[in-house]
């Protein structure tokens, strides 16, 4: 298994976790239209939960669900979230591995393979996670944990404060490395949501956030290599009832664009709609109307973002 450096990721889907809304298509209504980029952009990801004891994958090219996988077995454990770690791909298969927080305070690390036009993944294959100093990482229970591609993994303690946890990849595999708390928090936060970009030559980590007494999407900008220079926005309002939401890197022909798309999921109606930010990095208040992701009533998941 590769790990996948920051030009791979820009080649291969970006694969991340998910939102949820306990309300309709309009109830989000629109907030303005993005800006027109130069030629056509298509934003890709994945959602990754578990539904019926399956562990299931669904592709996602802009609004429209391109592949649909289940785990061969159930699984006896349950996710929080997806934190993808690396990759590979060819013409008719591919494998992704994940860092997955799970209701059991457990780490481990998943990686999930499969075939191109097969619904039934040909691969679920789950180890423990270490930290660097050598054990496993059992306990891990934070009040929340950012879900989406990543080389940071981002959680929130039961205060609120949101920390950083770097990722040492060695050749015995992905390592919780050093943790660094950042200058902001998230003290009632529903469910949060991550994806990394990247701007004049410096990456980011976008992290998203729902508040649930304000009904509010909250963006922290993070420089990945400076924590220290983390800063909150508010971005819009959403309406009641979301409960997951997966964010996606968008592309040009030439690459990453500044835009971003954001997947909410409602559980309970298993209803999903998407909405896109003009401008991640620039943690732009101007998104796209919702339309809707997949089929109504198909998303009746758990463990797609804590």
């Amino acid at each position: 298994m590769k790990i996948m450096t920051r030009q791979r990721r820009s080649a291969l889907v970006a694969i991340a976790g998910t939102a949820l809304l306990a309300g309709s298509l309009t109830a989000i209504g629109a907030a303005g239209s993005p800006a027109a980029a130069a030629g056509t952009v298509n934003c890709s990801g994945s959602i990754n939960g578990k539904a019926g004891g399956y562990i299931r994958k669904r592709g996602i090219k802009n609004s429209t669900v391109t592949s649909n996988y289940r785990s061969a077995a159930t699984a006896t454990w349950s996710p929080r979230a997806w934190i993808e770690i690396g990759g590979a791909g060819g013409p008719t298969s591919w494998k992704t591995s994940y860092i997955v927080p799970s209701t059991d305070s457990i780490g481990r690390t998943v990686t999930l393979g499969g075939t191109n036009g097969q619904s039934v993944l040909s691969e679920t294959k789950v180890a423990a996670l270490y930290r660097t100093n050598g054990t496993k990482v059992t306990g891990w229970s934070p009040k929340k944990v950012v879900n989406g591609p990543t080389r940071e993994v981002y959680s929130v303690t039961t205060s609120g404060v949101v920390q950083q946890t770097k990722l040492s990849f060695t050749t015995a595999g992905t390592r919780l490395g050093t943790v660094t708390n950042l200058p902001v928090s998230l003290p009632s936060t529903t469910t949060v949501a991550g994806v990394w970009t990247s701007h004049n030559g410096v990456k980011y980590d976008l992290l998203y956030s729902i508040n649930p007494s304000t009904r509010k999407l909250e963006q922290i900008v993070v420089p990945s290599d400076r924590p220290a220079g983390a800063k909150k926005y508010v971005v819009r309002s959403l309406g009641a009832g979301w409960r997951y939401m997966s964010v996606h890197n968008c592309y040009d022909a030439d690459g990453m664009v500044a835009a971003k798309d954001i997947v909410l999921i409602n559980p309970t109606t298993g209803n999903a709609v998407r909405i896109r930010q003009s401008n991640g990095v620039g943690h732009s208040t101007t998104f796209s109307p919702a339309t809707r992701v997949g089929t109504d009533g198909s998303w009746k998941w758990s463990g797609i973002s804590s």
